[in-house]
């Protein structure tokens, strides 16, 4: 009895020594890989702001380049360097107003100066007629060397964008325009779409030549601060920090529950300023490495309460080897199975993320596919009537707002993809008829190529949905539909018949063709993912799945197919009709 006693005895201390080793190394692995994860999560935030502010620098540089040389082919423009006193003045002051009211330009300055190096016309103030080349080595360059220079630079007032474009007058160089736009809309899009608090810290090489007329009086620590947007609190918690510390950051640093990172902005190799990004850790989502560390810990308690039970099988059956290699037999098979499903759990974790990454690219392609041939059509078409000087300026106008409709769809459409499974989604209040003119604006140019005629009969009223995945439905199944008018003959007259109005508490919107409809052997499986009759090269077959998707489970409506028979200027057309169904209350 004393034995057994003592064998228990031996053991139990047997097995909490086990269990405490295993509790401690278990614990400190999982530790160990949470801050591994961390270490990762917070990795790749800092490569993407980074990522994201080079974009918008590069972007803004772009934009302010593109306004610079559309208004430097405008005749007015060239008068006033011609000192034409005939000439009304050309207000280049109030185009920065509208620029101010109806884009993110929210400060945008235009310099006129003619080639002997004297400014004619300054869009921010009433003073002109002085010989800037005096002082500016870049612009005598230009003088000597006329091109096109696009650049970031710090002047007396301000760190800018400064796009400088020559100007010529029947092939005579006459003189430049300079734009010149501010750093603002790039911290105001970190703000707001990354969340994150940024503060522009120009070099203090420049402090000196800014103090005088600095844009924004902003400085600090005899650094000078250009975006007038930059956080009171960020400034006052910087009061007590060494500022050179953390421009001096290689990747980021983890401080007072923020993560604090570095870009650094150079022009022609001199450093001009530094951007010191912070965000709170509060604000940067790790569920994924929670719930690693929640199941971690779960699998840890489980394993001890499997090790224990393992330990006091072992020690219960010592005594009879017949028990024993039965349960060894036991914990192996126990063992092979717990493999075999961390095998199977990670196949299918690793196949449910190829899945859902292929699908999210098949749905961008899609969508996008003819968004971008009209933009490529329309900027096409602009480039060569400019070569054979036979662009209009309201036929280049008509085709830029198309561009601009687009570019925005194609905008709209990445925060629908991003945004597709997310509870935060909110609907909106729109006119009808604005939506059926947005989706027909969009497909606008290819139909009037293809000599494809819209009839409309829309009921002009206020809907509360999801305007832009409802867009996308109704632009997918134009799409499809032009795609099979398109096969007929040139002579065939190729109809799309739009229909929508309200009914009691629910919108109907209905659109048919010509196109003879769609095989009855196949139109009851149109909506199945990857269905297609298309070549590989023109379609997925997720597109009227996806349409489905959005109006089934996004807006709690309905989505059908039949094909019609009808007559229109009497004659009888055979057509695919859609008709969608989507509750209002």
């Amino acid at each position: 009895m004393k034995k057994k006693s003592k064998y228990i005895l031996i053991n139990f201390f047997v097995l909490i020594f086990l269990c405490f080793i295993t509790a401690f190394g278990g614990i400190e692995f999982i530790l160990k890989k949470e801050k591994e994860l961390l270490e990762e999560k917070y990795n790749s935030l800092t490569t993407n702001i980074k990522d994201k502010i080079n974009s918008l620098i590069l972007s803004k540089k772009n934009a302010t380049l593109a306004i610079t040389l559309t208004l430097s082919e405008n005749e007015n423009i060239k008068k006033i360097i011609l000192n034409k006193k005939e000439t009304n003045f050309y207000d280049l002051n109030n185009l920065s107003k509208k620029l101010k009211d109806y884009t993110d330009f929210k400060n945008v300055w235009f310099q006129i100066i003619n080639k002997d190096g004297i400014s004619v016309y300054r869009s921010w103030t009433e003073n002109k007629n002085d010989e800037i080349k005096l002082y500016r080595l870049d612009l005598q360059k230009i003088l000597e060397e006329p091109k096109i220079k696009n650049t970031i630079s710090v002047g007396i007032y301000d760190m800018t964008f400064k796009s400088i474009v020559p100007i010529y007058k029947n092939n005579d160089f006459i003189g430049t325009l300079e734009g010149i736009t501010h750093f603002n809309s790039i911290t105001k899009d970190l703000k707001d779409i990354d969340k994150v608090e940024p503060i522009i810290l120009v070099d203090k090489l420049f402090t000196e030549q800014l103090k005088q007329n600095s844009f924004s009086k902003i400085f600090f620590k005899d650094y000078y601060i250009p975006n007038v947007d930059v956080s009171k609190e960020l400034l006052t918690y910087l009061e007590n920090e060494d500022i050179k510390k953390f421009l001096e950051i290689n990747n980021y640093v983890i401080k007072d529950g923020k993560i604090i990172t570095t870009f650094k902005i150079y022009q022609d190799d001199i450093k001009l300023a530094d951007i010191l990004i912070f965000k709170d850790l509060n604000l940067i989502d790790i569920s994924e490495i929670t719930k690693f560390k929640q199941h971690a810990f779960l699998y840890l308690i489980l394993f001890l309460i499997l090790l224990c039970l393992t330990v006091l099988i072992i020690s219960y059956y010592i005594y009879s080897k017949r028990l024993k290699e039965l349960n060894e037999y036991l914990q192996q098979t126990v063992n092979n199975e717990i493999i075999k499903n961390d095998e199977k759990n990670k196949l299918l974790f690793q196949q449910n993320k190829m899945a859902a990454m292929g699908e999210m690219i098949e749905n961008i392609a899609h969508q996008w596919r003819q968004p971008l041939s009209i933009i490529t059509t329309s900027a096409s078409s602009i480039k060569l009537k400019k070569e054979y000087g036979i662009l209009e300026e309201k036929e280049c106008e008509e085709s830029l707002n198309y561009i601009i409709d687009t570019a925005n769809y194609l905008s709209n459409t990445i925060d629908d993809f991003r945004y597709y499974f997310s509870p935060e989604r909110s609907e909106n209040l729109f006119k009808s008829k604005d939506l059926i003119d947005k989706a027909l604006n969009i497909v606008k140019i290819s139909f009037n190529t293809n000599e494809i005629k819209i009839i409309k009969e829309i009921e002009d009223c206020e809907v509360l949905t999801f305007e832009n995945e409802l867009l996308q439905v109704i632009i997918n199944i134009l799409n499809n539909a032009e795609d099979e008018l398109i096969k007929k003959d040139k002579n065939f007259e190729k109809y799309i018949f739009i229909k929508l109005f309200k009914e009691k508490n629910n919108l109907k919107i209905s659109i048919k063709d010509n196109a003879n409809g769609i095989n009855e052997e196949i139109i009851d499986r149109i909506f199945e993912p990857y269905f297609t009759t298309k070549h590989k090269s023109k379609g997925t077959g997720i597109g009227l799945y996806m349409c489905e998707e959005i109006i089934k489970k996004h807006m709690k409506g309905t989505i059908s197919v039949s094909n019609e028979r009808y007559i229109y200027n009497n004659k009888e057309y055979i057509g695919a009709m859609f008709e969608i169904n989507i509750p209002l209350s």
